[in-house]
């Protein structure tokens, strides 16, 4: 029941209501950090039955895991491990959720199973049917399938990984290298953006290794499912802790959060997580890599095709990592490129990983609140750091029927330097 302590020093101050994107949206105290917690210590009291109350596991299960109570709390309480640990609870106790069973379990950890649904969805793709949904005659039938499918992208590309060597040297000399760690959602989804980061990194003289890694385990931690998450982490991390690379960089923020804590995935006791540790230092998300350790050559940025572009903040990226300066520093460095502050970057966007399948409602209604202050930032680009928060906010704009591109803030980069993309 790690985590649990955390409960005592919660005072029930109500700071968190005024920054819990489900309370802010519901209005019901049972959605806020501080009922939330309320639930778990009865649970741990005997009160409630881990096995029988289903609208315990609920509330529970709805939390986004944000991070936005933690930084607004006085006494700092991390309910984000409270619920983590009560999922963990639920699991033991009743067993893994279906979505969990074959998604999680039988999915993400197999990249190549990962890839093959991925070439099923472009068949679906090509059949034509997407225009079928969008139509007016059969969307109010279909409502739920149009909602599922507008988080795919507008068009499915081949896996990033596919035709890429496992090292993709410079062409000059090397002058860093790097274990560049693939998350799932990047390699099938964001495709484009990975191929453009990678030839970004190349032309600017980084070696590119590209290890064989799983699922970093996030979904599986976030879920409940501590045994997947320790087991996954065994897996990845001889791949890439290790004393060849200078740095572990990852485009997804979700990854860069979990492989920055990979001791704790692996057992912060055992030996191999003293091992992780020593090279936690090393991981790197891909705007403070480019930021911090390449720095930005401005005057060998050319404009965009882009006047002006906002930013959304994943939730691991600014209150995990507390990256916020280098994605903006990265968009303002562009030529001719108006930068504008979106009005609650940093809010929760309701993407939360596998969030908007699993709570369609609450997903929803966040996502349209984020796409109406997008829509008000008059941008006609949107950048973000995250695949999955990317997928949430495509698919609310497409709801809202706006279109507008997304993109990472390093593919801009790629783009206003005219580089070539890499050879497969």
């Amino acid at each position: 029941m790690s985590g649990y302590e955390e409960i005592s020093r919660c005072n029930r101050c109500g700071f968190c209501q005024s920054v819990c994107p489900t309370y802010l949206h519901s209005l019901d105290e049972v959605q806020v950090a501080r009922g939330r917690i309320y639930l778990v210590k009865l649970l741990l009291e005997g009160k409630y039955d881990f096995t029988k109350d289903e609208g315990v596991a609920e509330k529970v299960d709805e939390c986004l895991l944000c991070g936005a109570c933690t930084a607004a709390c006085p006494s700092s309480v991390k309910t984000d491990e409270v619920m983590v640990a009560a999922r963990n609870d639920f699991a033991t106790n009743r067993g893994l959720k279906l979505f969990q069973k074959l998604v999680y379990r039988g999915l993400l950890p197999y990249k190549d199973r990962l890839e093959k649904v991925t070439a099923l969805l472009k068949v679906y793709e090509k059949s034509g049917a997407r225009g079928l949904l969008y139509g007016k005659a059969l969307r109010r039938a279909l409502d739920k399938l149009v909602y599922f499918d507008s988080f795919l992208p507008d068009k499915l590309s081949k896996p990033a990984r596919a035709g890429l060597d496992s090292v993709i040297r410079p062409t000059g000399k090397a002058k860093a290298k790097i274990a560049y760690f693939l998350g799932c959602a990047s390699n099938v989804f964001w495709a484009q953006t990975v191929r453009r980061s990678l030839a970004y990194l190349s032309a600017r003289g980084v070696e590119i290794h590209l290890p064989p890694t799983t699922c970093c385990g996030e979904p599986h931690r976030s879920s409940g499912d501590l045994e997947e998450t320790r087991i996954l982490g065994l897996k990845n991390s001889p791949l890439i802790f290790n004393a060849d690379y200078d740095f572990i960089v990852t485009d997804c923020s979700t990854c860069a959060k979990a492989l920055s804590r990979y001791d704790e995935f692996v057992g912060a006791d055992s030996r191999e997580g003293e091992r992780v540790r020593a090279f936690l230092p090393k991981v790197l998300d891909l705007n403070t890599f480019a930021v911090e350790k390449l720095g930005i050559i401005g005057e060998n940025l050319k404009p965009t095709s882009f006047s002006r572009v906002t930013y959304h903040d994943p939730c691991h990226a600014v209150r995990g990592l507390g990256i916020r300066e280098a994605p903006r520093a990265i968009l303002k460095a562009i030529p001719n490129l108006e930068f504008t502050e979106l009005d609650g970057a940093d809010t929760c966007c309701g993407g939360a990983g596998s969030y908007g399948f699993s709570h369609p409602e609450m997903s929803g209604r966040m996502a349209a609140s984020k796409t109406l202050k997008i829509a008000q930032s008059g941008a006609n680009l949107l950048s973000t750091s995250c695949p999955a928060c990317a997928l949430q906010l495509g698919a609310g704009l497409k709801r809202a029927s706006r279109r507008l591109a997304i993109a990472h803030p390093v593919e801009l980069l790629f783009e206003s330097a005219n580089l070539a993309p890499l050879k497969t």
